[in-house]
């Protein structure tokens, strides 16, 4: 079976592909085919880098991504197959001003909400269309001596309180309530790969859904390595190293893991997007089963740097990349 692969947020049709000449990635029963007409972003978008994606409960996709200061959005949404791209406007430049980057959406109640991590020191929480419930501008209450370009939310179920990588700046993790007050934790900071529970820019941060133990997992882009966290659902006071996945020896000693997607339902496989050019697919046991090379397969329409991917509920992968979007699915769809 071949899954597709879809670029989010391209520009135009002018890279499709002939039926004739799939382009096809993977290996085994994980093989990926690019989708060029898929992902379309809206008239008049214009994409610099794509970067954080998520789906809500209806399998609708969304994007964030940086623009180019005369496109003054920064959210997209498509319908779950991958058609209907439209702007999510309720955020203005309120929202989009900046470098819009992590992108995590969370249920709250009967209520799904999007919490933001916009590079020029800008949280922000919002409503699926991107109106703003509240916003933190600048040093909130941390070290100010410290260097502060956030990244990325983990935003756990069940629990008040979440945490923020700061993988661009002091490479601290910070938590917070959901309310975004600050809670006066900090873990983490500067450290290279003989240190756990310290960083070489801790890019992204992500909920593990499969563990039974409360479990944030941080991806440590410099150092290639994804490394594993417990943290307690009714308190801001724990975050506890107790494992580490090293990417290196599977994915080179080059590779640049920003982030780490998990599903349960697809068998317990992730997916992990690397800004050096490949996307990793993982088994349960965070294992590489299959690797999508999109710097390479995609080199002539110039889609490198992954910097988030997710599966779909069918298999199929979309991957934000530096510049564009990409959708992938198992090709051809044979099963």
């Amino acid at each position: 079976m071949v899954h597709l692969l879809l670029l989010a947020g391209l520009l135009g049709s002018s890279y499709a592909l002939p039926a004739a000449s799939p382009i096809i990635g993977g290996q085994g029963d994980f093989k990926y085919q690019y989708m060029p007409d898929l992902l379309q972003a809206p008239a008049g978008a214009s994409l610099v880098n794509c970067h954080g994606l998520v789906t809500d409960e209806a399998n609708n996709i969304y994007l964030t991504y940086q623009n180019d200061g005369k496109d003054l959005n920064c959210l997209i949404r498509w319908k779950p197959d991958g058609t209907g791209g439209e702007f999510m406007t309720g955020g203005n430049s309120t929202l989009c001003s900046g470098t819009p980057h992590g992108l995590k959406i969370t249920k709250e109640g009967d209520n799904l909400f999007l919490y933001h991590a916009n590079n020029n020191q800008k949280l922000t929480k919002t409503t699926l269309d991107g109106t703003v419930i509240w916003q933190v501008n600048g040093n909130f209450g941390q070290d100010p001596t410290l260097a502060y370009r956030p990244t990325w939310f983990a935003t756990p179920p069940n629990s008040d309180y979440m945490y923020l990588c700061d993988g661009y700046g002091s490479n601290n993790v910070y938590a917070f309530d959901k309310d975004g007050h600050f809670m006066n934790k900090t873990w983490g900071g500067k450290g290279d790969r003989s240190q756990h529970g310290k960083f070489s820019t801790n890019h992204g941060c992500t909920y593990d859904p499969r563990l039974e133990e409360p479990t944030i997992v941080v991806s440590d882009r410099a150092n290639s390595r994804l490394e594993f966290f417990t943290y307690d659902p009714s308190s801001p006071n724990k975050f506890e190293y107790y494992h580490t996945v090293d990417l290196a020896p599977s994915m080179g000693s080059t590779t640049l893991p920003c982030n780490i997607r998990m599903y349960p339902e697809q068998e317990g496989r992730a997916i992990v997007p690397d800004l050096s050019g490949p996307v990793a697919v993982l088994d349960k046991n965070n294992e590489v089963i299959s690797v999508v090379n999109v710097s390479v397969l995609l080199a002539a329409e110039q889609h490198k740097h992954p910097h988030d991917a997710i599966f779909l509920p069918n298999g199929d992968m979309v991957v934000a990349t530096w510049a564009c979007l990409l959708y992938t699915s198992p090709s051809p769809r044979d099963s």
